[in-house]
């Protein structure tokens, strides 16, 4: 079933002492399953403000945003985090990962608050991911021991632990050399084609290869 996020007429503005500071100027967009969308745009322009949106880290100054069909500008901090949970994972230009632990226990540590998912089942779940990203020699090693590449897959097979449909990517590729870059963008490309919406933010002009649709962010204005 096809599952989408629609943002309509979204406004946001932030006051920094006497200036009043859009960052969202009306923008109404639709991101559906099963496509890789790019936003690009200059620093400033909004495009990490509107992943915020998105990911229901914050909130509309004013406008409707919409998971799925169910309006969700105004629901509770509780709420928001149960969408998050179950339909939204996260990849940053950081890792992220936790340096105690390994990399099959980076990859679990979502699941411990989706109780959806069996304690038995977790490093299972975890084990098929990682093998699934070519990291299955890679299960028992800490993130000092890992190259970036492996690390931002890690971060990804972490960002997939509770089967999200939207992937909300913030500049993966920062930290990447080219040879690393390539294999996250395939990566990205083939979860979009499995079925899950995969919404990325990058500077990067390599990443419009592997879009469906690319989109830009000019002050707060958001265009084809």
């Amino acid at each position: 079933m096809e599952k989408n996020i629609i943002l309509k007429n979204g406004v946001k503005e932030f006051s920094l002492k006497d200036e009043k500071i859009i960052a969202l100027n009306d923008v109404s967009v639709e991101f559906k399953t099963g496509k890789l969308y790019v936003i690009m745009g200059h620093s400033g322009s909004g495009k990490s403000t509107l992943i915020q949106i998105l990911g229901l880290l914050d909130d509309l100054s004013s406008g409707n945003l919409y998971f799925n069909g169910q309006d969700v500008s105004n629901i509770s901090e509780d709420e928001k985090a149960d969408i998050r949970k179950k339909e939204i994972g996260f990849v940053f230009q950081s890792f992220y990962l936790n340096p105690k632990l390994t990399a099959i226990e980076n990859v679990m540590l979502p699941m411990y608050i989706n109780k959806e998912i069996e304690r038995n089942n977790r490093r299972r779940r975890a084990l098929k991911l990682l093998t699934n990203f070519g990291l299955e020699n890679r299960v028992n090693h800490y993130p000092k021991e890992l190259s970036g590449g492996e690390q931002q897959r890690i971060a990804i097979a972490r960002a997939l632990a509770n089967d999200p449909s939207f992937i909300l990517a913030d500049e993966p590729t920062g930290n990447l050399d080219v040879e690393n870059e390539k294999i996250v963008y395939e990566t990205l490309r083939n979860l979009a084609d499995s079925g899950k919406s995969v919404i990325v933010v990058s500077h990067n002009e390599n990443i419009k290869d592997y879009a469906d649709k690319i989109l830009y962010m000019n002050l707060g204005k958001l265009s084809e």
